[in-house]
């Protein structure tokens, strides 16, 4: 049935109440979780992850040269941004170079807004190095951080939240994760997807 067929009450009834709905945020505003995997834009603005040094960082799933080989039956999407931030000269395309993966969102709610990482860690201490420093800043401010040193196990840990943040005002935002340190040790990030309210 076509709007144009509706009969005049119906009409005036859905204009009022989607009138009424929208003239009452607080009626209107029910918190939302989207996800953003690595790989894809954000289903809402079409936003994507961004990567830099963008030849530092592979899609894992298709990556020859990378050694981490998680199962991406159980990563998100079946998809994972690999980066490896190494000092040592000669050893990367970008030595000694912090890589970022850089997300803006936009929280439309009074109350604030949230943010929520997922990585796939590795265990290892070698083939691949399983050691993660990340740090974590929101509009350029450093917010957090991760650290996870190898354990030597063999397995992999998928949909680890190694960022959360529950407390960031509404408005436009910019999140940044930072891959290793200048002058720091070898770092592997396998980012998976980001969760934003």
């Amino acid at each position: 049935m076509n709007v144009k067929d509706w009969p005049l009450h119906s009409v005036i009834y859905t204009l009022s109440s989607l009138l009424f709905l929208f003239s009452h945020p607080l009626i209107a505003a029910t918190l939302v979780n989207i996800t953003v995997d690595d790989s894809g834009p954000d289903p809402i603005t079409g936003a994507r992850i961004a990567y830099s040094p963008s030849d530092a960082w592979s899609f894992g799933q298709d990556c020859t040269a990378c050694t981490a080989r998680p199962d991406p039956a159980q990563a998100f999407m079946r998809t994972w941004h690999d980066g490896t931030f190494n000092a040592v000269p000669g050893t990367t395309n970008d030595p000694n170079v912090v890589l970022n993966a850089t997300f803006s969102f936009e929280s439309f709610f009074v109350a604030g807004s949230a943010i929520y990482v997922y990585c796939i860690l590795a265990h290892t201490s070698v083939s691949p190095d399983g050691n993660s420093d990340i740090t974590f800043l929101i509009d350029g401010e450093a917010v957090g951080s991760f650290f996870q040193a190898p354990n030597n196990a063999t397995n992999y840990g998928f949909n680890v939240p190694v960022y959360t943040n529950a407390s960031i005002p509404s408005g436009n935002h910019t999140f940044t994760l930072q891959n290793g340190h200048v002058d720091g040790p070898k770092s592997l990030v396998l980012l998976d997807y980001i969760v934003y309210t």
